[in-house]
């Protein structure tokens, strides 16, 4: 599944949840991680080599899997003494030398940043500052990493439950056994106090998190004692984070859902970490009564364009022939085929359109599943909303060894742009033979797919 498969009833589940007052983001290291930086085992890992803790990353493994983990990193913390500051930016930025924000750090943002009414938040229990990135680069104006109490009048605020690590500061820093102990043991702590008036206020939407913070979970265990019928604290879980099977996490449903109601929490189960964006870009939308969700609006795109099939057909062929060549210029090769797919709102994705065919029979076309681990790059792209390359099997196709894929946000009158298609490029050669020339040929692809979900919108939406 994808994005685009967003059921109205899981939509539904944000309609009471105290949305229309306020809302406060809590984002994990799930939102970070995408983004290049290291989960929270990676970066122990870390920190137990370069202090000379453990010999290998292979007994640091062992140590995190069979003792406490936050027990665990003091061994490091020991073992640096006075340069502990200064090793944690080195462990946590290790091998990065751009960090580009997550659609989930720019779907907070987006939200918070929507309205001229004080009526968000934004929190992180991560280190790092993309939150006050893609503020400053959305606002122009400076972002602050709060790790105390904001001052009067400070609007663009980023709360750090856990401290903040850069490049060149540590400031406040939560990480081993101690630091929670400590921040547990002040029953006054301004962590708990934010996390109480954010469920008085409304909803307190979590994600990307494991919820394995000891601090979190008592804060959150005190604040949900005192908090209003109304205002839920709603956690987004997907079944990429736990790294498992369709199959499995079908299985795991009702367990998961149990065990987070019984804490309090109302769990909201999703797909692929892109599920997660799209929901925070619809929540201001959410309870207008005229809300159509994202699956809605994906099967209305998919009936339009079944209704004028044989039309469209030959249209898009040509608009895709026009489109090969540009990129045949681009990434300069002499042949490559372009294809497009739509999403039909049930799962999969459908091989719509090609430039070297015309398709006869609608119900003939091929339908791929869609998600983060779909075989299909057409299906994983449109599950992780964005750009992918993949080497192509031998013996797969005579003509093609690589296919680059890239998703198309489809716009809406009225409601928030969300993939609902994804174009495929077949190329001649490896991936690797057009890495070297990505600046060439990304921002045609891009433009491509800008055009082709205005041009889709049009038949679905008449926008």
């Amino acid at each position: 599944m994808s994005a685009a498969d967003l059921t109205a009833e899981t939509m539904e589940l944000f309609r009471e949840s105290g949305l229309e007052t306020y809302t406060t983001f809590l984002l994990g290291a799930g939102a970070s991680v995408t983004s290049g930086l290291p989960g929270w085992d990676d970066f122990a890992i870390r920190l137990l080599l370069q202090s000379g803790s453990v010999p290998s990353a292979e007994t640091a493994r062992i140590l995190l899997n069979r003792q406490d983990p936050l027990i665990v990193v003091e061994a490091a913390r020991v073992a640096f003494g006075e340069k502990w500051d200064k090793k944690l930016r080195f462990a946590l930025y290790e091998g990065t030398s751009d960090l580009a924000p997550s659609p989930l750090h720019l779907a907070a943002v987006g939200h918070f940043l929507t309205t001229d009414a004080d009526d968000s938040s934004l929190a992180t229990l991560n280190f790092d500052t993309l939150l006050e990135q893609v503020i400053q680069d959305e606002t122009g104006e400076e972002a602050y990493s709060l790790t105390q109490p904001a001052p009067n009048g400070t609007h663009f605020g980023v709360h750090h439950l856990h401290g903040v690590i850069t490049p060149h500061r540590t400031e406040s820093v939560v990480l081993t056994l101690s630091d929670f102990s400590d921040l547990i043991a002040d029953e006054e702590s301004w962590q708990l106090e934010y996390l109480q008036e954010a469920l008085a206020k409304g909803v307190l939407i979590i994600a990307g998190t494991s919820y394995r913070d000891p601090d979190v979970r008592q804060w959150l265990h005190a604040a949900l004692r005192n908090k209003p019928n109304k205002h839920n604290a709603m956690v987004l879980l997907t079944r990429e984070s736990f790294s498992i099977s369709k199959r499995e996490y079908a299985e795991l449903q009702s367990a998961l859902g149990d065990q987070w109601r019984a804490v309090g929490l109302e769990p909201v189960l999703l797909e692929d970490h892109s599920d997660a964006a799209q929901i925070i870009r619809e929540l201001r939308h959410v309870t207008l009564a005229s809300y159509q969700a994202p699956q809605e609006r994906s099967r209305i795109l998919w009936r339009a364009h079944a209704a004028r099939f044989d039309e469209l057909q030959t249209l898009y062929v040509d608009q895709l022939e026009q489109d090969a060549s540009t990129l045949r210029d681009a990434l300069d090769v002499d042949r490559l085929n372009l294809t497009l797919w739509l999403a039909n709102g049930d799962g999969g994705i459908g091989r719509w359109a090609a430039q070297d065919r015309i398709y006869r029979d609608f119900a003939s076309l091929r339908i791929v599943s869609t998600g983060h681990d779909s075989e299909w790059i057409a299906g994983k792209a449109l599950g992780v909303d964005e750009v992918l390359f993949k080497n192509l099997a031998e013996g797969t196709t005579r003509r093609w060894r690589s296919v680059l894929a890239a998703p198309v946000s489809v716009p809406h009158p009225k409601f928030p742009r969300h993939s609902a298609a994804v174009l495929t490029v077949g190329l001649p050669g490896q991936a690797s033979d057009y890495e070297p020339t990505t600046m060439m040929w990304t921002d045609p692809l891009l433009d491509i797919a800008d055009e082709w979900g205005l041009r889709l919108a049009a038949v679905a939406f008449g926008a």
